[in-house]
């Protein structure tokens, strides 16, 4: 665990232990690529926000905070168990249908106003991070930093590296990547920080908390790792590691809730394995 002391302000995000066991459920044209793959038909925005919705019903009394969007996912902030805390999503994601997120920008249509009428306790952006534009990933990252301190809120900065031709880096690459944009997005000064998985969690546990560490060594607040491109069977022991070498947690979606999309019975699914694999991540429960 990191040395950094917790700002009183992100206190309401942590759980019992003081660790960040937190839920992502804020996929907008990638959760409706997913549910589309399994049921053939058109997805609509009812079709996505009737799913957050099921999943925040289920999940948020095991989780310390959720983090949704304002397009579809207000009507499962409205559901989530009065002890989860509420981030909202301060972004605009930029993808083709069916494809990866290839972009972000701030929504500039969220103003304080309306943050506090949506009862956020924290606000979330996820910043592209390419190599050869580092200044507009710390632009956007400042400008959205703006906001948090114009609503009084504190505010999640998900570095994530998005160059082109990322397929063919090595890990030794993108891992080198992921410290640069840790100390390249750390002078905006974010309340927390949020990475992926270094070597998508793959390698062993000492590999990964070495990475982690140099992460860590980027920050001067605390961090918390994400799910998307690790195998759900592989996070759980990644999670560990990267906690080892400094994270505080983390703040994970498909991991947790990706296979219910595809399950016979979803609901089931999940209250039963969802809510095992996020127990588990947060330590509440052995695997």
């Amino acid at each position: 665990m990191t040395s950094i002391t917790m700002p009183e302000a992100l206190v309401p995000l942590t759980d019992a232990a003081g660790r960040f066991s937190m839920l992502a459920i804020d996929q907008r044209e990638s959760l409706r690529t997913m549910i589309g793959a399994v049921t053939h038909d058109p997805v609509t925005d009812a079709d996505l926000t009737d799913f957050k919705t099921r999943a925040a019903q289920a999940l948020t009394p095991h989780a310390s905070a959720v983090l949704l969007d304002r397009f579809q996912g207000l009507g499962a902030a409205a559901v989530r168990d009065p002890e989860c805390a509420f981030i909202l999503a301060a972004d605009i994601l930029h993808q083709e249908p069916g494809g990866p997120v290839t972009g972000a920008s701030l929504d500039e249509d969220l103003t304080v106003d309306m943050i506090h009428a949506h009862g956020a306790d924290a606000l979330k952006m996820l910043v592209p991070w390419l190599p050869g534009e580092r200044d507009a990933a710390i632009e956007l990252a400042g400008r959205f930093m703006d906001l948090c301190t114009a609503a009084g809120l504190p505010g999640i900065v998900e570095g994530v590296v998005r160059p082109h031709d990322i397929a063919s880096w090595t890990d030794v690459e993108r891992n080198d990547a992921l410290v640069e944009a840790a100390k390249d997005l750390a002078t905006v000064r974010p309340s927390l920080y949020k990475a992926e998985v270094p070597s998508y969690g793959r390698g062993s546990s000492a590999e990964l908390t070495t990475e982690a560490t140099r992460i860590s060594g980027q920050l001067d607040c605390p961090w918390v790792v994400l799910s998307s491109g690790v195998a759900p069977a592989d996070f759980p022991a990644a999670v560990a590691a990267c906690v080892e070498g400094g994270a505080d947690g983390f703040l994970a979606g498909r991991a947790v809730w990706s296979d219910a999309i595809s399950a016979s019975d979803v609901d089931d699914f999940l209250v039963t394995e969802s809510v095992r694999r996020l127990r588990v991540l947060s330590g509440a429960e052995t695997s």
